[in-house]
């Protein structure tokens, strides 16, 4: 479901929701990323919008190849679910839903003030939805007594630490995690060159749906201190990137120096608030230089572009490349656009 996970990138940004969180800031020990699911996942990126049997029989057939949890997390709740409600096959939407909360995993569910996702309005006619409800919340509080802050390394082949190697920090959107980043955030230049730091938030949406809160900036700056001190990271090539809410949260760490950070990588981002134009200015002297990427479509092109403009007037050195036909979500040849983007960042000029 991508268009909607790309309209969730933002939504935990807005809205006001309070979560029982960890303070403490872990790393989490690298995991690649599963090759065959990578590639089904992106399969099922070209069919979902127009096929949503051919996804449901796929996502079928995966549930009986994955045994890991997150993964089973993704087809249960982001495949299965989605596609039989838009299918009105409701009843199969909750039996798929019950079948994972059996296995442990709770959802990003509301059936009241801000209902999601939509479905939730015709599964609550169904027998058995209170109770399902009542064990989704009881599973959410109780894995959310240890939840804390959490990133992950990669660190480039052949790494040497008697070298000094570029620092890419990425955190996620609105809502999100590490495994989509990894897959999100791949390109030759990244493989080779750079200690890759990724982030996600302590609030659990769901089993494996993160959201930033109240204090995100200290514990993510904390992460940053605990990287340098560990890694051979040359400081002075630090850049710190996102989607959408991904994006304002760069800004806000950037422009405001909390991370020393050389460039901002912003894609489809939306405009954080409270930030003044002293301090925009401030940080464009000190040589902080942005690139933006957006889609012509994306529902807040219209403030990506003021954003663009600000940036000129500020003084930063920046990049902004708006593509045709793309909404809120990454352009085509993604790795490309990031390499392309990380040679503007880092070039001395």
């Amino acid at each position: 479901m991508k268009t909607l996970k790309s309209l969730l990138l933002i939504s935990f940004f807005f809205l006001n929701i309070q979560f029982s969180v960890g303070q403490n800031v872990v790393e989490l020990p690298h995991k690649p990323i599963d090759k065959s699911y990578f590639e089904l996942k992106k399969t099922l990126e070209k069919i979902d919008e127009s096929n949503d049997q051919k996804s449901i029989d796929i996502s079928i057939k995966a549930l009986g190849k994955y045994k890991d949890p997150e993964i089973r997390y993704h087809f249960i709740y982001w495949e299965l679910s989605f596609h039989y409600a838009k299918l009105k096959q409701y009843d199969k939407c909750l039996e798929i839903l019950l079948k994972g909360q059996k296995e442990g995993l709770f959802y990003f569910i509301r059936s009241s003030d801000n209902t999601f996702p939509e479905y939730v309005t015709e599964l609550n006619k169904l027998d058995g939805f209170d109770e399902f409800m009542k064990n989704n919340t009881l599973l959410k509080d109780e894995a959310s007594k240890t939840t804390n802050t959490e990133f992950m390394i990669k660190l480039p082949e052949n790494y040497n630490k008697n070298n000094k190697y570029p620092l890419m920090l990425i955190l996620h959107g609105g809502i999100g995690n590490i495994p989509d980043l990894q897959m999100d955030y791949i390109s030759d230049k990244l493989k080779n060159g750079f200690i890759l730091a990724y982030f996600q938030g302590a609030s659990l949406a769901g089993s494996y749906t993160r959201g930033f809160t109240n204090g995100w900036f200290g514990r993510v700056k904390k992460g940053y201190d605990q990287i340098i001190a560990k890694y051979a990271v040359d400081t002075t090539k630090v850049i710190i990137a996102g989607p959408s809410a991904g994006g304002a949260r760069s800004i806000i760490l950037g422009v405001n120096n909390m991370i020393p950070a050389k460039g901002l990588l912003l894609s489809f981002a939306v405009t954080p608030g409270g930030i003044d134009s002293t301090t925009y200015i401030n940080s464009a002297k000190r040589g902080l230089k942005i690139a933006l990427l957006c889609g012509e479509k994306d529902w807040a092109i219209k403030e990506q572009k003021e954003l663009g403009v600000n940036f000129d007037k500020y003084g930063f050195t920046n990049r902004f490349v708006v593509f045709p036909e793309k909404g809120h979500e990454y352009p085509d040849n993604w790795s490309y656009h990031l390499d392309t983007s990380l040679e503007f960042l880092l070039k001395e000029e």
